[in-house]
């Protein structure tokens, strides 16, 4: 440690000598090592290499300065990467930027040249993705404004510093690359300011699963299908093979839906402003409007828990069989506001079921599961539903404090009285039930449960 700090010590003295100077550095640096013995020649050697490594601010010229300020401006080299290029620190270069425009200010056209400088944004979307997605981007915000950074394809956001007054952030590489998507999602979060836009894309498994020559011949286009679901989709979920999977990969090309894209970005922190399918691809564009929720433990398994109110407004977890994609419990809000109920009293035009999902749901077998929560005393069989706060909120206040009163139940109301899936009918037939259930509380679940079972068994009564 001694003999280090004393070489930092003669560094030091040489940087801030003129001994390197322009006109007669190699001399004078040449003759300060002469007359050392061998045994300091090692060290000498050290310092040699050191000091030729090393380029003080004075070694550039103005003109150097700006050409390197230009560079990270329009050219595809990061601020951080011209930095280890040019042998200088981010500290520097972001003050060399900052002269660089305060010698534009008196003129009156500085706007139209940081105008310029940054539309090289333009010509990398046009690049990398098209002009209908930069057309769609541009259609949120001035993609070619200083505020707005794109990061192109196979570059890190990491390698990205300067957000003082970054207000947009586009990634142009697909979200199916991050290594670890959230992760990648919340320091985006971190990067932007509140009402920020962070816009990006992702490939769906439907997209993946259109291969050029399986995709044309049945029984090929099935095996490359499940081949590809099983690799792209299993794997990185299982607890021991998915290391190997990251491993193998690098996190690169994984299968995601659209419902787990978009939830995982609400669960981010950003709402979701809109997306549009172009050429295979989902592209988005989302505004942040919370810090992220980091959920660490999101549910892959067939067995799913939900956030629901029970009795006196305390919130349980209501188990059921997975009939949705993972993070659809982010999109509950965005679907409604999207597609509103249909008649069935479900959410309309819903993507986030899964496949198999509408047979599990008529036929009430992703409801099984609630016999733990029966067990437990979270639930009982018959009475209103458990429903999540977004559907609560949306109820009239009348039947809020009626439901409040009761425990929630697996079999609701509407199936006993034989009512429609619909918004209304279903309140409707709460309503009866609850001020039923008020007035006889102790005969109106048996009553509701035989008619229940009537109407399933004789009507063919089905889930909605």
């Amino acid at each position: 440690m001694k003999e280090f700090l004393n070489d930092t010590v003669q560094i030091d003295k040489i940087l801030n000598s003129d001994l390197l100077s322009k006109d007669n550095g190699n001399m004078e640096y040449n003759n300060q090592f002469q007359g050392m013995n061998d045994v300091d020649f090692p060290k000498a050697t050290f310092l040699e290499r050191t000091v030729k490594k090393l380029k003080r601010l004075n070694d550039f010229s103005s003109l150097d300065r700006i050409k390197i300020v230009v560079d990270g401006l329009i050219g595809d080299i990061s601020e951080k990467e011209i930095c280890r290029k040019e042998g200088i620190s981010l500290k520097v270069y972001l003050q060399w930027k900052e002269d660089f425009f305060e010698a534009f200010k008196e003129f009156s056209e500085v706007s139209k040249l940081q105008k310029i400088l940054t539309s090289k944004n333009k010509g990398v979307i046009l690049n990398e993705s098209g002009e209908e997605v930069f057309n769609f981007y541009q259609s949120f915000t001035d993609i070619t404004s200083d505020q707005s950074l794109v990061i192109p394809k196979k570059k890190a956001l990491s390698n990205y510093y300067n957000f003082k007054k970054i207000k947009n952030l586009i990634l142009l590489d697909k979200i199916n690359n991050f290594r670890l998507i959230n992760k990648q999602l919340e320091e985006a979060n971190k990067k932007l300011p509140l009402g920020g836009i962070l816009m990006g894309s992702f490939e769906t498994f439907n997209s993946k699963n259109q291969h050029k020559i399986a995709g044309k011949i049945p029984v090929l286009r099935d095996i490359f299908k499940a081949g590809n679901f099983l690799i792209h989709r299993v794997c990185p979920k299982l607890p021991y093979i998915k290391k190997a999977y990251f491993f193998i990969t690098k996190g690169k090309n994984r299968s995601l839906s659209k419902a787990e894209a978009l939830g995982r970005l609400v669960c981010c922190g950003f709402d979701i402003l809109d997306y549009k399918e172009i050429d295979g691809m989902h592209y988005f564009a989302s505004l942040k409007i919370k810090e992220p929720s980091y959920d660490m433990n999101p549910s892959y398994g067939p067995l799913f828990k939900m956030q629901r109110i029970g009795k006196n407004g305390k919130m349980i977890g209501v188990y059921k069989f997975r009939t949705m994609h993972p993070y659809s419990e982010y999109l509950q809000d965005y679907i409604l506001k999207l597609n509103g109920y249909a008649d069935t009293g479900k959410p309309a035009n819903d993507f986030r079921l899964v496949p198999w999902g509408k047979f599990l749901r008529r036929y009430w077998i992703d409801e099984l599961p609630q016999i733990i929560n029966v067990i437990k005393g979270e639930l009982k069989l018959v009475g209103v539903r458990p429903v999540s706060q977004t559907y609560f909120n949306g109820i009239p206040k009348e039947i809020q404090e009626l439901r409040l009163t009761q425990k929630p139940a697996c079999i609701p109301p509407y199936v006993s009285l034989n009512r429609k899936g619909s918004v209304e009918s279903v309140l409707n037939a709460e309503k009866e039930y609850l001020e039923e259930k008020i007035k006889n509380p102790y005969f109106t679940d048996i009553k509701y449960f035989f008619k229940a079972m009537f109407n399933i068994v004789f009507k063919n009564k089905r889930s909605a």
